[in-house]
């Protein structure tokens, strides 16, 4: 039976542009509704394991974010708290799918270091779509403050101009965007 669970500290942005803020703790199922509002991330799994002297939370089998700014579908979901209950690193393994919008982003692990606001996608290959633009390479990092996007080796990127009303790619997988 799949559980409801809100976290705090989760500073999780696992595609560009994303950013994943929830509140700590497990919400009990008191007969109120445990959806989604407009300011709430909900994460459900098969299992939770949160160990408090430990600094992490395991969220595993069938893993869904549903966060206002993107939602996140994966097998495993770990995330490493700081001294102060900050989350410090945030990774998605198994089949890993983060959506925002028209853009979607695959890969078979995602990790974000809140710190620094890096995010590496590998294995898969990775890839990021918007509409039918395709990047593809064999790790994908970026830096969510920064604007900045780097695929490499073997990069590869697939654009269709007139996606972009016949102009340029200014905005094409930017954070941010």
């Amino acid at each position: 039976m799949k559980k409801r669970f809100r976290l705090s500290a989760i500073a999780a942005a696992l595609l560009a542009a994303a950013a994943v803020s929830a509140r700590a703790g497990a919400l009990e199922d008191d007969g109120r509704s445990l959806e989604a509002s407009p300011d709430a991330t909900i994460v459900t799994a098969d299992k939770l394991t949160f160990d408090y002297t430990q600094k992490f939370a395991l969220f595993d089998g069938n893993v869904l974010v549903n966060d206002p700014r993107m939602q996140l579908s994966a097998q495993r979901l770990t995330i490493i708290f700081t001294e102060h209950g900050g989350a410090q690193t945030v990774k998605a393994e198994g089949k890993v799918l983060l959506t925002q919008g028209d853009k979607k982003a695959r890969a078979e692990v995602a990790t974000y270091d809140v710190a620094s606001g890096r995010i590496v996608l590998a294995g898969g290959p990775p890839q990021v779509m918007q509409g039918r633009n395709i990047m593809e390479g064999e790790v994908i990092t970026f830096w969510r403050d920064q604007q900045r996007v780097e695929c490499k080796p073997k990069a590869r990127l697939v654009i269709y101009t007139e996606d972009f009303g016949g102009g340029g790619t200014d905005d094409f997988f930017l954070p941010g965007k």
